[in-house]
């Protein structure tokens, strides 16, 4: 039984119609996995690491704010304190990827209350954890790269990653404009994404779940905290000018932005992977753990950096076949995955960051030209 599509299932509202996934009546691909991983697991004595998960979340936490309250009496040494602001920008993206989407999926404490209260650090940071949670483990890691489902694919429609997707004039240069815009990547999650999914009728998000009243009130009144410390009370309290503590909040989200889809992109928005459109059977042509299989890369680059920062993110396909294992047990599943795939014939592919980013510049622009012009050439 498939942990995520039974969550999903039970929030999805009653009107809604669910992709399915073939089922494979001959051998259960997902269970045999789970069932090497975890015996792999045992095998190796990695059971007990639950210390050294919460040990970094708190150190990366509390040193995010200790190093903002350093950066603002920094001032007006504008060397150093702008250094703070890059290295917050930083730490933004190595926070997430070690404690916020680990807290997400219920890895670090055993009580989900308890994750729950320490992922209120998202909203701090300015996000909003409640509609990130959703969109990530109800749509994302249940319909990865399936068109209308998969809402951290489907973040603006300035890029066109599907190719049947809509084709404006836009899209004819947006190979070009990606490093234009990238930079800008986490203001758009800051001022409008978030606000989209929470306001707008039609919002992918909202095939699956209500939105509770209590988190409109969540979402405005930590917006408005987030706003207020990072650009109202350098100015009110220290008395630096507010055009320098713009310029810090900008260099900031940049730095930020530019890592997180250094990191984001990779493991789905490339050529290597599959990019699929639900029939109108609802009938996905390929199993679930196929379909991870196939939607997901890994990145082979891997060293004390990845490990420890980066909460082994390129290890992306274990991860997406067992959700909930700590991200430090990640290396083990991926060895397993890697045999097991190659023993009974399923897609597993991996490649280094470089190819990966490579690649998904080729994607870009691949589907800068539009179908009919595509047509045009071969006849």
């Amino acid at each position: 039984m498939l942990y995520f599509i039974d969550n999903l299932k039970s929030e999805m509202s009653i009107n809604s119609k669910l992709p399915r996934f073939t089922q494979n009546r001959e051998k259960n691909h997902l269970r045999e996995i789970q069932k090497l991983i975890q015996s792999e697991i045992k095998q190796r004595g990695a059971t007990n690491d639950s210390f050294w998960v919460k040990f970094r979340m708190f150190f990366f936490q509390l040193f995010y704010v200790i190093l903002y309250i350093g950066t603002l009496y920094s001032y007006p040494n504008l060397y150093v304190y702008y250094t703070g602001y890059t290295l917050l920008g930083f730490f933004v993206v190595i926070i997430f990827l070690t404690s916020i989407h680990e807290l997400c999926h219920d890895g670090v404490f055993k009580k989900k209350s308890y994750n729950r209260l320490f992922l209120y650090f998202f909203d701090f940071i300015g996000a909003n954890s409640y509609i990130w949670k959703q969109r990530h483990i109800l749509m994302h890691h249940n319909y990865p790269n399936i068109k209308g489902w998969d809402t951290d694919i489907e973040q603006s429609d300035l890029f066109k990653i599907y190719t049947d997707a809509p084709h404006t004039k836009f899209h004819k240069v947006q190979h070009y404009l990606m490093f234009v815009f990238y930079p800008l990547y986490l203001f758009n999650w800051l001022l409008i994404r978030d606000f989209k999914d929470f306001f707008k009728k039609n919002s992918t998000i909202k095939k699956s779940i209500t939105i509770p009243k209590i988190e409109y009130v969540k979402l405005i009144a930590f917006k408005m905290f987030y706003f207020f410390y990072m650009l109202v009370l350098p100015v009110w309290f220290l008395k630096i000018p507010f055009s320098i503590v713009f310029i810090g909040f900008l260099l900031h989200t940049s730095v930020a932005s530019i890592f997180a889809l250094f990191v984001l992109l990779p493991p789905h928005a490339n050529l290597e992977n599959e990019f699929v459109s639900v029939p109108e059977d609802n009938q996905i042509p390929t199993t679930w753990v196929e379909h991870q299989l196939q939607t997901t890369i890994d990145i082979s680059n891997y060293n004390w950096f990845i490990s420890f920062f980066m909460g082994n993110f390129n290890y992306h396909v274990a991860h997406h076949v067992m959700p909930t294992i700590s991200y430090s047990k990640l290396k083990i599943a991926t060895e397993v995955i890697e045999k097991y795939a190659n023993e009974n014939n399923l897609p597993y592919k991996k490649c280094t960051i470089w190819e990966a980013l490579r690649s998904h510049y080729q994607l870009l622009k691949k589907n800068s030209i539009h179908q009919s012009a595509i047509f045009e050439e071969t006849f």
